[in-house]
């Protein structure tokens, strides 16, 4: 099975790579013209030997060696036209890969990012991609074009004297079992190798990001050490690979010089003329022993570009196997909604991110248009996973979730997510100016447009307040601000772009008293008019919303506004009296 998916890659790759025809034909073409060149100059040595050198036709040598030093001139321009070109060819094939990898990144379930690192993903988007250029620069093209030179070199010695050629191509059997044996023991070693390597990038992604816990609990020696051992285990894994590359290279020149030794040793035995009917002449030994450093030669490098495309192989199978994977969101939905009112239904519901753990259970409720409904529940209760539901990040196991009437999945996804604007508790702002974190590359959204909406909404003064404003760099997920100072440019971001629906995380409770208030004003703000959903801990919110759902456990226990659920006195009040009172 893990075979033919192997082919099924490679033919991928290849239909990839057929989108440059002309380039990809015209490298075989070079490569065949080297192949011709370099197996026909040892018969031109032959014959300067053997016909020109014995009888003194010294214009005769002249003009063959015209020919030689010509044929190694054009072999010289064929071999940089071939280099360059399978250069070219890969870079535009790595290019279109990483335009399809990240393209299918943008489509994928947010299940998908959560289950791998994202040293993994930066891993295979960047070494993997860059191992596959070697199939092209000294994989595939140049093994197709040592081959052509083989068959090209046993072709010439054939005609040239057919017993030596027997006795050169004995020795091929023995540089076929050798050079399977490495190989298959080399495939093992890139393999680990390859492994080392995506954890160490994994390792080192996971504690630049979480430096600060590292150095708050003094954790720094342990992580030194953890780093050392997977460092080393990858060092490990290089030597491994070096040490099976220093024992065959050696091996292959002995059987090269052996076989030298022999075709000399025979060619000298029969070089008097007419002995058994066998005349071997001069040229021919020489040309036999240039024969062989060019036979030997493609068949060593082949050996070593099989090598070498093991590494890509392994980088093909992890990029392919993502771009074939089953993990984005299937969007079959035609409907398209001009507006949207916002009335949105479960009918019992179903969810779990891991089969067998349901973290929604039967979950039905209704929002009518431009309600305000906060949902509440202890932690990991479903309260966030009910809001990713709504956005389609998830697809829900069991029931329906209609949006105006409308099946979820009928809806055209790209249409559903441009109506619904979400705000989540861990604010992400890109590492760039406050301006282009808020319009989002959108050019009809001016610098007017954002200032008047901040004055609105009440955050101006506190954006201005920043060296450079609105072109002030936030650096790498806006780690330079405080939450409620990303939350805040959160809100003025979704004000910016048209929206029917808003989904609130709010995380609030760690906030100081100005920016609570600034915070305050900015959610009444954006949700006015608006249907939102809002998970809260924040009384006023619970105070004014128009309806309340208490999750606790992935059911839906109560749901009601905050008079009702205080009167019943159940689970709600409970939780209100315990946080709150």
């Amino acid at each position: 099975m893990k075979k033919n998916l192997k082919g099924f890659y490679f033919q991928q790759l290849l239909k990839i790579s057929l989108n440059y025809k002309l380039i990809l034909i015209s490298t075989i073409i070079t490569s065949i013209l080297i192949s011709f060149i370099s197996a026909y100059r040892p018969k031109l040595i032959q014959k300067a030997i053997d016909v020109h050198i014995v009888y003194k036709d010294f214009f005769g040598l002249k003009n063959v060696l015209i020919w030689i030093m010509t044929l190694l001139f054009l072999e010289s321009i064929f071999h940089f036209i071939l280099l360059y070109l399978s250069n070219i060819l890969a870079q535009n094939v790595i290019e279109k890969i990483r335009i399809l990898l990240f393209e299918k990144f943008l489509h994928f379930k947010n299940s998908f990012f959560h289950k791998t690192s994202i040293g993994k993903l930066v891993s295979y988007s960047v070494s993997d991609i860059e191992t596959i250029t070697v199939i092209f620069n000294d994989g595939i093209l140049l093994v197709s074009g040592d081959v052509f030179r083989i068959m090209m070199i046993i072709i010439m010695m054939y005609t040239m004297h057919k017993k030596l050629s027997f006795i050169v191509l004995f020795t091929i059997p023995f540089m076929y079992i050798i050079t399977r044996f490495f190989q298959k023991t080399l495939k093992k070693m890139f393999h680990e190798e390859r492994i080392h390597n995506s954890r160490l990038n994994s390792f080192l992604q996971e504690k630049i990001i979480g430096m600060s816990i590292i150095q708050l609990f003094h954790k720094e020696k342990e992580e030194y050490l953890k780093f050392k051992s997977i460092n080393h285990r990858l060092m490990s894994a290089h030597f491994k690979t070096i040490f099976y590359f220093s024992i065959f290279f050696p091996i292959v020149e002995i059987i090269s010089a052996a076989t030298i030794s022999i075709v000399i040793f025979y060619g000298g035995y029969h070089s008097i003329d007419g002995y058994n009917n066998i005349n071997v002449k001069p040229g021919q030994i020489i040309a036999f022993i240039f024969f062989i450093y060019l036979l030997f030669r493609p068949m060593r490098q082949i050996a070593d570009r099989f090598n070498i495309i093991q590494r890509g192989i392994a980088g093909i199978e992890r990029i392919f196997s993502i771009l074939n994977s089953g993990e984005t969101i299937i969007d079959k939905g035609n409907i398209r909604i001009k507006k949207l009112k916002g009335h949105i239904v479960f009918n019992n519901v179903y969810f779990s991110y891991l089969d067998g753990e349901m973290v929604l259970k039967g979950i039905s409720f209704e929002i009518n248009p431009g309600e305000k409904v906060a949902i509440v529940g202890s932690t990991g209760s479903g309260k966030s996973t009910m809001t990713h539901l709504i956005s389609r990040s998830y697809e829900i196991k069991k029931g329906n979730i209609l949006i105006d009437g409308h099946h979820i999945q009928d809806i055209e996804l790209k249409n559903l997510r441009s109506h619904i604007r979400v705000v989540t508790q861990d604010t992400f702002l890109f590492n760039d100016s406050i301006m282009n974190n808020i319009t989002l590359g959108d050019p009809s959204i001016s610098i007017d447009k954002i200032e008047k909406m901040s004055k609105k909404i009440g955050i101006h003064s506190f954006i201005t307040s920043l060296p450079h404003g609105y072109k002030y760099i936030v650096k790498e997920r806006g780690d330079i601000l405080s939450l409620g100072e990303k939350q805040l440019i959160s809100f003025l971001r979704v004000q910016m772009h048209p929206y029917s629906m808003l989904i609130l995380d709010e995380a609030t409770s760690s906030l100081n008293q100005e920016l609570e208030k600034l915070i305050y004003h900015a959610t009444d703000c954006i949700t006015k008019n608006k249907t939102s959903i809002i998970i809260t801990h924040r009384l006023s919110t619970l105070e004014n919303a128009d309806k309340i759902l208490a999750m606790n456990k992935g059911y839906l226990v109560e749901k009601g506004t905050h008079e009702e659920l205080i009167q019943l006195n159940g689970y709600y009040a409970g939780l209100y009296k315990k946080t709150f009172l």
